[in-house]
């Protein structure tokens, strides 16, 4: 999510402007052939810019609050991340059986 939204939508609107500057360059006499590979390799690097950006994981450090959304007519709510339980540890037997 960039700026609260979606991949899918940042990624639609590369693609438009992408097309849009394509269609106006070739419609300004430009060589479509040269329009479309500049336009191809600098799609693919806007993209990869945009998963970058919006597929990085969210986070959260004990005592930090996040909202959590339901769907309309249910109260949103508010939660506080909780500090990790501490570490068990491991028990040893104290007599070891016979042949193994």
């Amino acid at each position: 999510m960039i700026a609260g939204r979606p991949t899918n939508l940042w990624l639609g609107l590369a693609t438009a402007i992408q097309g849009a500057i394509a269609v106006t360059a070739v419609a300004l006499g430009a060589d479509p052939a040269i329009v479309a590979t500049i336009s191809g390799a600098w799609g693919a690097v806007f993209g990869a810019i945009i998963l970058v950006v919006a597929g990085q994981p969210p986070t959260l450090s004990a005592g930090d609050t996040y909202k959590i959304t339901t769907p309309t007519g249910q109260p949103n709510y508010e939660a506080t991340v909780a500090a990790p339980p501490a570490a068990t540890q491991p028990t040893v037997d104290p007599a070891p059986k016979p042949g193994g």
